[in-house]
Formats: structure tokens, sequence, C-alpha cells
């Protein structure tokens, strides 16, 4: 069997690479796009090709903004660029979001995600919950979801360094006490916010916020936010694994304050490597495994987050922990019911 997943996201995003790499096993051949198509990419994307299945991956790839004045033909096309590529190969899509990040407001885009849930043959979720939200938001029938767990990004992250070895590097004392926001910095993660509390109630700790902005502006807005404050340290640049690594194993705690989010590959990291975990909520599509020791869920910033953040720093990070999730979000299982799920596609 061959299925072509589009986009690539694999230089941002291990997600696909680790799925595809496990899909092998199952006697799964996974394709690639060369290069992005003019004018149709989809379904462009897929000549010379012949296979079994269209796996989609963040759609909006294929109506995606970039303010050069296409933007609305592009976000028009894309029922003709879908159209066209179902002609060819049945598709299945993973949820990874219910609507882009960043583009409030913008005209189309809803319509263009209902239809991409209605031409896919399944759609794959995360949590069950995710498969609930899926359903109420674009009268998906529930028996095209399949829930299947996001999978072990800590296969392409472990082991860390040490965690002295770290703190040394980042020029932190072993009793500090940090909490790291990691992943790109973008105006959806609720950053703002966190930054307002962390300045006005000046807790006995670190807020480390290290990932690449979304666009200079919005950096430059994060660094006016956090201002001088000396327990807030902005590394806001691309890291590298080795940078990251270093973040990660220094952090005593993780805080996911997503606006809106559906699936978080992030706090499956944290979740995976056993760093506690800081989460509101409401974010209940996240699905980390809980109740578990290591998942700090909280209300609001305003109400209960100061305890919460206690909570967290009292649970500290314990890698053995988080075996039993390891295990039940190892790719060979994911990549099983994903094989079973082409197959029965196709």
């Amino acid at each position: 069997m061959n299925v072509f997943f589009a986009p690539d996201y694999r230089e941002g995003v291990a997600y696909q690479a680790l799925l595809a790499a496990a899909l092998e096993a199952e006697g799964v051949e996974v394709t690639f796009p060369f290069g992005h198509r003019r004018v149709l990419p989809l379904s462009r994307g897929l000549e010379g090709w012949s296979g079994d299945v269209l796996h989609l991956h963040w759609p909006e790839k294929f109506f995606e903004a970039r303010r050069d004045g296409l933007d609305f033909w592009r976000k028009v096309r894309y029922s003709l660029d879908l159209a066209l590529a179902a002609r060819r190969v049945p598709i299945v899509l993973t949820a990874h979001d219910l609507l882009p990040h960043n583009r409030p407001g913008e005209s189309i885009l809803a319509s263009n995600f209902r239809l991409t849930y209605d031409t896919a043959r399944a759609v794959v979720v995360h949590s069950e919950k995710a498969a609930e939200a899926v359903c109420a938001a674009y009268k998906t029938k529930r028996e095209k979801v399949r829930v299947i767990p996001h999978g072990d990004l800590s296969a392409a992250f472990a082991p860390l360094p040490s965690r002295s070895e770290s703190r040394a590097a980042l020029g932190l004392a072993e009793s500090d006490r940090l909490c790291l926001m990691f992943g790109t910095v973008e105006p959806y993660k609720g950053i703002e916010p966190v930054l307002d509390w962390w300045r006005a109630a000046d807790p006995p700790a670190t807020l480390a916020i290290a990932g690449k902005p979304f666009s200079p502006e919005y950096a430059a807005a994060i660094r006016e936010r956090a201002g001088t404050s000396a327990n807030i340290r902005l590394d806001l640049a691309w890291q590298s694994d080795g940078a990251l690594k270093r973040w990660l194993a220094a952090a005593d705690c993780t805080l996911f304050h997503y606006r809106a989010v559906f699936t978080s590959g992030a706090a499956c990291l944290a979740r995976s490597l056993g760093i506690p975990i800081l989460i509101p909520r409401r974010l209940d599509t996240v699905d980390l495994a809980e109740p578990h020791p290591l998942v700090v869920r909280f209300d609001a910033l305003e109400t209960d987050f100061k305890s919460a953040l206690e909570s967290a720093f009292a649970a500290k990070p314990d890698y053995a922990s988080a075996a039993g999730w390891r295990e039940a979000t190892a790719w060979s299982r994911i990549a099983r019911e994903t094989a079973r799920m082409y197959r029965e596609v196709a």
C-alpha cells in the first residue's frame, strides 16, 4: 500500500516523519510531495504518483495566508483543488486543528474546513473529546471518525541531557524554580496574559519562553510585555534540538495556556518526557491520560493558577513515571491502527 502525506511538514514537526517510519513495518509506503505546486497545489502535487490513499494533515497549507493579494483566491480555489484530488484517490484527514491558528475573522476558512471533513472518507482525532468536537462543529458522522492517540514525540527527543548540565549551560542555579513555555511563539498560545500575571504576582520562580516568534512584530510585543522583570527569561529564536533539550531538561514544569487548541504536540512531548504540565481545564480535547500527578489542570490565571503552579513544582520531573503513557502512544501501535484504517478506506 502507498499513501501520500500532504503537506510535507517534516522539517518543523516530528509527527509525520515518526508516523511514516512506523508505517513501513505495517507494509505502508509513504510518499511526500516534491515541492509546492502553484495554482492547484494539492491535486497537482499528486501528479506522477499512483497510490491508494491521500492523507491530509493541516489542509490550510493549501489556502495559506501570505498577505500578497492572492489570499482570497487561494481560499476560493481550494474547493476545486480538493475535488480534483478526491476524484483520483480516497482522502483521510487528521484533525490537528478545528480551524487554522492566528487567522481570526477570515471568511471562507470554516467553509473550506467543513468541505474537507465532508470529503474525507475517515477523520483521525486524538481523543474522544476531540471526536465529539469534530462531530459538533462540522456535523461529521461519528462512524467515520477514528480515535487514534497522538504518537510519542519523545521517540525523536530522548534522552535529555542532565538537569545539572542543562542548568549550568543556561545560567540557572540548582535551586531555581523554572516554568517553561516552549514551541513557536504565536498569538493563539495565550502568552501575553501569562506575562501580565507573572509580572503582577511576582512568584518566586522564573518563567522562560523559548521558541521562534510568529513575526518580528510579535516578538517585539512579547519583549515589551515582559519588560525588565528579573524572573522572566525570553529566548525568542528558533530552537535547535540541543537548545530545546536543554530547556526541557532544566524545567521544573511546563505551561500551556492556549486561547484555543485542539491537539498539542508540545504538551504530548512534555507528557512523554515526564515533565509536569500546567494546562487549563477548558482545553479538554488535549488528552494527557488523566488523572495523573504530572498533569495539573487549572480554571484561570485569575483564580486558581497560583496554587496549580505550586502543585506542578511539587510534582517534579519523573521520566520513569511516564512509561505507561509512552507505551500507550508508541508509534508501532499508532501505525497499526492507522494502517488498518487505510485498508478499510481503500
